[in-house]
């Protein structure tokens, strides 16, 4: 009967599709001679295998399974991490009422680029690195679509995480005070995040900012004209807390 439990299972009798699913179950550190085993094995069944058409290698690639972290490459990790920062601090860049200092965005664009061209290296090296990652990010058209467009989409992500979420967060932890701020308006065109915006133009270190108003307050204001915000004020920008008008 123990013969029987610890007997290894004749691979060479099982098909492809039986042997991913034995590679993605099984308990490498339990049975690694198994495996192995298994491993070998799909790969002698895969270099047997006749020539597929497209239609079959499509259907095929619709089927390959995402990676499990613990199975990515380290390059592939970072890049992940950079991406989801990148991500959040985009979320940070709609959400919040902050106005960046003006030698700040006058000075980001080395930072912009930099980092745009590190974390696309980052991208492209875990693809290169990585085989079974870019075998499931180029399994369909969008994918590889991405692979194309990634330059653009992390020139785009840096823009937000260098120009408005980092300034902010370095805003979050020094020395703010208090302060009321006396700024001209005109009145901008409304988007989903803010339907009703008055722009904010400052000739002081501030830049040009972006103040949300109700409706009915949009309505009965002239196109242009001043309005008198409360916030607090760091070296890096302006939180804005409140505001009101003469």
């Amino acid at each position: 009967m123990n013969i029987a439990i610890t007997e290894q299972p004749d691979y060479a009798a099982y098909s492809i599709e039986e042997l991913e699913d034995v590679l993605e179950n099984i308990d490498k550190q339990a049975f690694p001679e198994r495996y192995q085993a298994a491993k070998n094995e799909l790969a002698t069944k895969r270099a047997t295998q006749p020539f597929e058409d497209d239609a079959d290698s499509a259907f095929q690639d619709e089927h390959i399974s995402r990676p499990k972290w613990s199975e990515l490459h380290l390059v592939t990790r970072i890049s992940n991490i950079t991406f989801l920062v990148l991500i959040g601090a985009l979320f940070v860049t709609v959400f919040t009422n902050f106005i960046v200092i003006s030698e700040w965005i006058n000075n980001s664009t080395w930072a912009i680029v930099l980092l745009t061209f590190a974390y696309s290296a980052s991208y492209y090296l875990s693809i290169f690195v990585d085989k079974r990652h870019a075998q499931f990010v180029t399994k369909d058209l969008r994918g590889k679509m991405t692979l194309i467009g990634m330059p653009l989409l992390a020139f785009f992500l840096c823009f937000g995480f260098v120009d408005t979420a980092l300034p902010y967060t370095i805003h979050l932890a020094s020395d703010k005070q208090e302060t009321e701020r006396k700024f001209a308006y005109e009145k901008g065109s409304g988007s989903k995040r803010c339907r009703h915006p008055l722009l904010l133009k400052e000739n002081g270190p501030l830049s040009d900012g972006r103040l949300c108003l109700r409706e009915s307050e949009y309505k009965r204001l002239p196109n242009k004209g001043w309005v008198y915000v409360k916030g607090y004020e760091s070296g890096f920008g302006f939180e804005i807390e409140g505001y009101r008008f003469r």
